[in-house]
């Protein structure tokens, strides 16, 4: 049986600083048959012409360039391209080690309920220098969480299952739709969310890829992060999918989130002249 075609899913937007650095450790896997979709979201640095240089080098690469939609519109426009069996997603500044791609279809195979395969990451800063793993702050079922769990776990615990090491079937994809053009911030939280209560989930505690952190990142810059967590909660409350415990959750969180933006901004008038 030949192996399947896995999509690498790169969105870029003005990522020129990390750019080479994620696509070279795409190019580095020990997996071979793979293409490398990216997408260009009108970036007005030097990211296109990086990306025109590693397209003419390497015939795996497929590039896109168009105006700027934001990230959740780049996101749908590369799935509609992607021809893989399986998508693997990593964003401009982020790393993949060199066995995710094969790991990731390993525990894919050992599971083959699971519609979306993730593992542990590394957060890493500007230099590369880890600063700590991601799932350690999570408790998790082992290596398999089923659907409506791994729906509801989402929105209980916060969005374990990060971006970096995101692996999700075609057939997941299909069933999920798009990602919502109103999160900006938290489109892959959102997508992930409910991708929970159509799929099952499995992961591996290995690391398998690292998120950067850095100050220009959209997650620190973004103003609206508050605010746009709660409409995805309140959503949520509104739904017909989480438990009712889980809502019960949700309406504390809301609160908090709520409570602690007024004492922030109260904390900020105090402090200007």
């Amino acid at each position: 049986m030949n192996p399947p075609l896995i999509t690498i899913a790169v969105c870029s937007f003005n990522g020129e600083r990390y750019l080479e650095k994620t696509l070279n450790s795409v190019l580095a896997q020990d997996y071979s048959n793979f293409e490398v979709v990216v997408v260009d979201d009108g970036s007005s640095d030097d990211t296109v012409s990086i990306i025109k240089r590693f397209a003419d080098r390497h015939s795996c690469i497929r590039p896109f360039f168009r105006s700027h939609h934001g990230l959740p519109a780049s996101r749908n426009f590369l799935f509609t391209q992607a021809r893989g069996e399986w998508i693997a997603i990593i964003d401009q500044d982020d790393l993949c080690y060199p066995t995710r791609l094969s790991r990731e279809l390993e525990l894919a195979q050992r599971y083959p309920t699971a519609g979306l395969v993730f593992s542990n990451v590394n957060q890493v800063n500007e230099s590369d220098d880890v600063i700590s793993d991601y799932l350690s702050i999570f408790a998790l079922p082992e290596h398999l969480i089923r659907r409506e769990h791994a729906g509801n776990l989402l929105l209980r615990l916060g969005c374990f299952s990060a971006s970096a090491s995101c692996f999700i079937k075609r057939d997941t994809v299909l069933a999920v739709g798009a990602f919502d053009e109103l999160f900006p911030y938290s489109c892959d939280y959102d997508y992930f969310i409910r991708a929970g209560f159509e799929v099952d989930f499995a992961y591996t505690k290995d690391t398998l890829a690292a998120w950067r952190r850095h100050a220009e990142q959209a997650t620190a810059t973004y103003g609206r992060k508050g605010s746009e967590v709660r409409s995805l909660y309140w959503r949520n409350c509104r739904g017909r999918n989480a438990s009712i415990s889980t809502k019960t959750v949700l309406l504390g969180k809301i609160f908090r989130s709520f409570v602690g933006d007024i004492v922030r901004k109260t904390r900020r008038s105090f402090r200007s002249p």
